[in-house]
């Protein structure tokens, strides 16, 4: 008779299967960093670079020659943002800001550049608040990840999100698991960064 332990295991693996979530993985592979700009105690925006892996399918988006390195030209940013950004905008551009538990609300982003740096495709943009939230009067947390994990989000490197603009000098962002917020039906368990003044 099997162990009841190996029963359940077995089980959830059924159940995993049936619900097709053990074929889903990531496809896309981006390293990221986040500049959270404050004024004082308060939160405005948070300006972020995405590092693509290699071998990015610029094709599917229409762009037939990218430069060694390098911005993109006008043209060639204006279609990557119609055809590779602007989607995003239903999920917040996988970008997760928490007030007291609370999901809170991007406006429209700001400064969309593209660019390549050694072979690897490069967004920049910043997204402002619609209401800049004050981290002495609410517990605050950022994140940046893909719910369906679909896009796998790794910091790029220890420092990766910083404090900037005229913060108060108390402010820091200080790197937490995220159990709050689970994801791939909550398999994964994210990493966040608390930030507070």
């Amino acid at each position: 008779m099997l162990n009841p332990r190996v029963i359940r295991l077995l089980l959830s693996i059924a159940i995993l299967l049936v619900s097709g979530t053990v074929v889903a993985h990531p496809h896309v592979w981006i390293r990221f960093a986040a500049r959270v700009q404050m004024q004082g105690t308060r939160v405005i925006s948070i300006a972020e670079m995405w590092r693509f892996s290699e071998g990015f399918p610029v094709q599917l988006v229409g762009v037939d020659a990218l430069p060694d390195n390098g911005p993109l030209d006008a043209k060639q940013t204006a279609i990557f943002r119609e055809q590779a950004f602007s989607s995003l905008a239903g999920a917040q551009y996988f970008s997760h800001l928490f007030a007291d538990g609370q999901a809170l609300d991007f406006g429209d982003p700001t400064g969309f550049r593209v660019s390549v740096d050694h072979g690897k495709l490069v967004y920049t943009f910043v997204l402002p608040l619609k209401m800049p939230i004050d981290v002495k009067a609410h517990k605050v947390s950022l994140g940046i990840w893909d719910d369906s994990f679909f896009v796998d989000y790794e910091p790029d490197g220890a420092n990766a999100v910083t404090i900037e603009g005229h913060a108060a000098a108390t402010c820091t962002a200080k790197p937490f698991t995220d159990h709050a917020h689970p994801i791939f039906n909550g398999i994964v368990v994210p990493q966040a960064m608390a930030i507070s003044c």
